[in-house]
């Protein structure tokens, strides 16, 4: 027995494969890193705070250096403003808010279109994600006054340029959420409907767009808050009609009433168009927000 066993061959040594790549995870060196994240975020949040104390410090310094700084001459009375939504309401109601609701509902439509396109080509293909999203963002850093010129320059001065300024303001925000939202799918879901068979459009289509509607709507809120001030960016620099142009007039006459009547106008097309984003989200993601009351376990009413 024991000549059997010994005429067998050895077994080579099991080698542990990488044992000398690995770092050393002891606690002086996880206690070395978190001592130095903990040193950056605080040197973070004492810049962000001494950036925030020096410009309220500005802010203060130069508002008391104004001679006649009294809250009439600053605000002007309500009744000032409904003096002047009084005189100016039948060109108002027929050419000026017409003219950059027009233009917003038209900016808003095609930021809204080449947004989702644009977040759809990035979720199927990685190359295009690669090329398209640096280009995002660097389209968000050049000036949109340097743009709205050239603009100008090649459309004239119709409403073409003032609708391609709102399409600059709006569709970053869409693109950017909407992105994100195809990109959240649930892979378990995913996994599911590949393993009944279904090809990578009827994955999309079922999973990865359903899961995006809510960053969708996300973006798209936002979106709406930036149209209406596009549509007005674009008519101060060249335009005939608009609130745009009610307001420039308004600073240049110096009519306090009158300036303050257009922000208000401008806030209320602003929020009736968040309100309609509102709408149209409870109307189409009824399914979402049934599941977020049903998943609700606290007191009182969702």
């Amino acid at each position: 027995m024991s000549d059997r066993t010994d005429s067998l061959p050895a077994k080579p040594a099991r080698s542990t494969p990488w044992p000398l790549l690995k770092l050393p995870q002891s606690w002086q060196v996880r206690l070395l890193v978190d001592v130095l994240s903990s040193i950056i975020l605080l040197a973070l949040a004492a810049l962000v705070l001494a950036l925030a104390s020096s410009g309220t410090y500005q802010l203060v310094y130069e508002a008391r250096a104004q001679e006649d700084l009294s809250f009439e001459n600053v605000y002007p009375k309500p009744r000032e403003i409904q003096t002047a939504w009084d005189e100016h309401r039948e060109r108002l109601l027929s050419e000026h808010i017409p003219e950059t609701l027009w233009e917003t509902l038209a900016g808003l439509s095609m930021a809204l279109a080449l947004g989702v396109g644009i977040a759809a080509l990035m979720d199927f293909s990685s190359l295009l994600r690669w090329i398209l999203y640096p280009l995002l963002v660097v389209s968000q850093t050049i000036p949109v006054f340097a743009i709205a010129i050239l603009l100008i320059l090649i459309f004239g001065f119709g409403s073409g340029p003032k609708i391609m300024v709102v399409v600059l303001f709006c569709f970053f925000p869409v693109t950017l959420n909407t992105f994100t939202g195809l990109q959240s799918a649930d892979p378990e879901l995913m996994s599911l409907l590949r393993a009944m068979g279904a090809n990578s459009f009827q994955t999309w289509t079922k999973v990865r767009l359903p899961a995006a509607l809510p960053s969708f709507f996300s973006g798209l809120r936002i979106a709406a808050t930036y149209s209406v001030v596009g549509a007005i960016f674009g008519e101060y620099i060249t335009a005939q009609r608009g609130l745009g142009v009610f307001l420039k007039r308004s600073y240049s006459s110096f009519d306090l009433a009158q300036s303050y009547l257009a922000i208000v106008l401008t806030a209320l097309l602003s929020l009736l168009l968040v309100l309609l984003v509102n709408l149209i989200e409870r109307l189409a993601l009824r399914w979402y927000f049934t599941s977020r009351r049903d998943n609700w376990r606290g007191l009182g009413i969702y």
